[in-house]
């Protein structure tokens, strides 16, 4: 099939992310999507800042898009689908970022097939960088999956994974932005701390750590490489990394990344 409309049920922040990221990538995907939410005025202010349409409700919503977005919390999965569920055997598709909702729940909400994939994104795709796991359902024809897969790329880099790895991927994609946030938060404290400027202490934080991100990514040296590239004997970065090991920095993080993998095991 050939996607064109897309539908977005729940516009908070992960579902606005999407669109606004879609609409970033290409200003005229705003013709070709339609938002919804329970809270109308989350839905208008979103439509208002991206262009796109509104729907009245979910189940409008549907019957005029090919793709549907759900981007609503665990809990209201059944809700959001209940009215518009005969829908979807038009041969709509389904696409979900509900945490700890499996494909095989989502697909016995219906008494037919319907193609769903799932998702576990992050908030960077709202500028085109997102990390986003992909995984499709068992009725999913390798076309489908590789359209599906081309309008997510928009957003950012798809990585298909083995449903059984989300939550894993949960506390290191998911949930790392926010750890990442954390991060960046203490370096610009302590670039102020040392007299720099706030809006110059963010900058410099900012390109540091986008920059050391790219730097890895992009075929060059891997993490314990780099640092030690970094790292002049008894240097700037040495005397830094001795007072991290010293207060268990890297410990922290793996405590900290296990502990959201425990959490996103328990919801599923």
């Amino acid at each position: 099939m050939t996607i064109g409309s897309i539908g977005l049920i729940g516009s908070g922040n992960i579902g606005a992310a999407f669109v606004k990221g879609w609409i970033r990538s290409d200003p005229a995907m705003a013709g070709r999507i339609t938002v919804a939410d329970a809270r109308p005025e989350a839905a208008q202010k979103l439509a208002a800042a991206t262009g796109a349409s509104i729907a009245g409700s979910n189940r409008e919503l549907v019957e005029q898009s090919d793709l549907v977005l759900l981007a609503v919390k665990p809990g209201g999965v059944e809700a959001a689908l209940k009215e518009a569920a005969p829908l979807f055997s038009r041969g709509k598709v389904l696409v979900s970022v509900a945490a700890g909702r499996t494909i095989a729940f989502l697909e016995a909400l219906f008494p037919f097939e319907v193609n769903v994939f799932r998702l576990m994104p992050n908030m960077a795709v709202e500028v085109g960088a997102g990390t986003i796991a992909f995984a499709a359902g068992h009725g999913a024809s390798q076309a489908l999956s590789e359209e599906v897969s081309g309008l997510l790329q928009m957003l950012g880099r798809v990585i298909p994974l083995q449903e059984k790895f989300f939550a894993a991927a949960t506390a290191i994609s998911g949930s790392g932005p926010g750890f990442l946030a954390l991060i960046m938060e203490s370096f610009i404290d302590a670039g102020v701390l040392a007299g720099l400027p706030p809006a110059a202490a963010r900058e410099l934080a900012g390109s540091m750590l986008a920059g050391t991100a790219k730097l890895i990514s992009e075929g060059g040296p891997g993490p314990e490489k780099l640092r030690r590239r970094v790292t002049s004997p008894a240097g700037t970065t040495a005397a830094g990394l001795a007072v991290l090991e010293r207060r268990g920095a890297r410990s922290a993080i793996i405590e900290a990344v296990q502990a959201a993998w425990a959490r996103a095991g328990e919801l599923g």
